[in-house]
């Protein structure tokens, strides 16, 4: 029997199954992606979940471990794919899956008309839950606020520290608004030097076990001073002092993250793979 996907809401149960509880790197990332407005969610109410976006070409695959091996299933979530006519997706799957699906779509390219292209992609980083990571002391100068997003100057402070990142993080035009107004939404801290955020961080979807890390950013004019590592390590013991422990993701070709995340105790969890698919036509 082919497989069913519903359009789901966030207020759908689907959270129900004990499988993605359990994984709690999962179930961040399908929360961030339910709580973002530019993604659909589709689901079968039992081992898939499907997000897409609204606009663009990418979407994330979860699945139970009783489908990873079920070709048939994983056809219909080809076929799903295909009618839902988005051009050239970027479909990202945890590791354990991404070999199955890889030679799914290999094995469906005559009937879907994909070509695959396997490119590592993303890699799942966290920190022991006990152990504090060590932070250089703050000089003279420097102190580090939590983010109020009522405080007119907290919101200034915010606003113009992306405004000198929105070229580099290609937030052009109306999305600018768009993601500063959704970063003022999360916990946010400021590294602020001579009354300058200078390196800024988001904790997002929080799990029983985790807490993921969603943004860490400094300055291009600031960078290899010691600031990311001051944030860095700041927000991840923030979060075991509240018993979790500290997730994040990174483009592994993203040398400097890679780099500031080993020195701050982050060790590599998981990994999660991009499938690219462009059509032949």
């Amino acid at each position: 029997m082919a497989l069913k996907f519903d359009k789901i809401s966030g207020n759908d149960a689907i959270f129900k199954n004990p499988e993605y509880i359990a994984d709690s790197i999962i179930f961040n990332a399908i929360e961030s992606a339910r709580n973002d407005e530019s993604y659909e969610l589709y689901s079968d109410h039992k081992n898939v979940i499907i997000s897409t976006a609204k606009k663009g070409s990418r979407v994330w695959i979860w699945t139970s471990s009783m489908i990873k091996n079920d070709t048939s299933k994983l056809i219909d979530i080809c076929r799903f794919l295909r009618d839902c006519n988005i051009p050239k997706v970027e479909i990202y799957v945890k590791q354990d899956v991404s070999g199955n699906l890889s030679d799914l779509y290999a094995l469906a390219s005559l009937d879907l008309d994909y070509v695959v292209k396997d490119e590592f992609s993303l890699a799942v980083f966290t920190q022991k839950k006990k152990d504090k990571a060590d932070m250089p002391a703050l000089t003279d100068g420097e102190e580090i606020i939590k983010i109020n997003r009522e405080n007119p100057e907290h919101k200034k402070l915010i606003t113009e520290f992306y405004e000198q990142c929105k070229d580099e993080f290609r937030w052009n035009g109306g999305k600018f608004e768009r993601k500063v107004d959704e970063l003022l939404n999360t916990e946010m801290y400021a590294l602020v030097k001579n009354k300058k955020a200078v390196a800024v961080a988001a904790i997002g979807s929080t799990t029983e076990d985790y807490i993921r890390i969603k943004s860490i950013a400094v300055l291009k004019s600031e960078r290899n001073k010691g600031f990311g590592t001051k944030i860095c390590a700041f927000v991840a013991n923030t979060i075991k002092d509240r018993g979790h422990t500290p997730m994040l993701y990174s483009h592994v070709g993203n040398k400097s993250a890679m780099a500031l995340w080993n020195k701050t105790g982050f060790k590599l969890n998981d990994k999660l793979y991009l499938l690219k698919i462009e059509d032949n036509a």
